[in-house]
């Protein structure tokens, strides 16, 4: 039986949205370079990559694991978009532990994105009004001192971590 074992691992710097200096760098950008960087640090040749999963988190729509696979080079390799809000990188890696300990795969590329200050806005109508709320975010969960459904990133991803 095949075994899944983590051979490198990469992370940008977590930044602040909206500001700082990866404010205006696109998901699929910042997906690009992790995603060589992973394969760089894993010794393994590109060709060898089979699949990359990444999960999505407030960006919404298209499929940023494929794109970056194609801005990369990897036009071989199939690309999926796992979009859980929470805990999404954690999905992405069991999904490609499966898809290898399956026989499926053989080497998986995995991971997570989350570009805030890239994320599509979204405008709410406020019930029984005309009136809107300006950028909503459909939260994932019902709202507790634990997991405060407006601060998703860091307070889930902490705990989940």
């Amino acid at each position: 039986m095949p075994e899944a074992v983590v051979v490198s691992a990469v992370r940008t710097a977590i930044g602040t949205s909206r500001k700082g200096s990866l404010a205006d760098t696109p998901p699929e950008e910042l997906t690009r370079v992790v995603l060589l960087e992973a394969i760089r640090r894993s010794g393994l040749p590109a060709s060898a990559v089979e699949d990359v999963i990444f999960a999505e988190s407030m960006y919404g729509g298209g499929n940023v694991a494929r794109h970056a696979a194609v801005e990369a080079g990897l036009i071989h390799a199939s690309g999926q978009a796992v979009n859980r809000h929470c805990a999404g990188s954690l999905n992405a890696a069991s999904v490609g532990a499966g898809s290898i300990l399956s026989g499926m795969d053989k080497v998986v590329v995995v991971g997570g994105v989350q570009s805030k200050s890239m994320a599509p806005e979204m405008r709410r109508r406020v019930p029984a009004t005309d009136d809107f709320m300006e950028n909503w975010a459909p939260p994932s969960h019902p709202n507790t001192a634990e997991a405060p459904n407006r601060d998703m990133t860091i307070t889930v991803g902490g705990n989940a971590a």
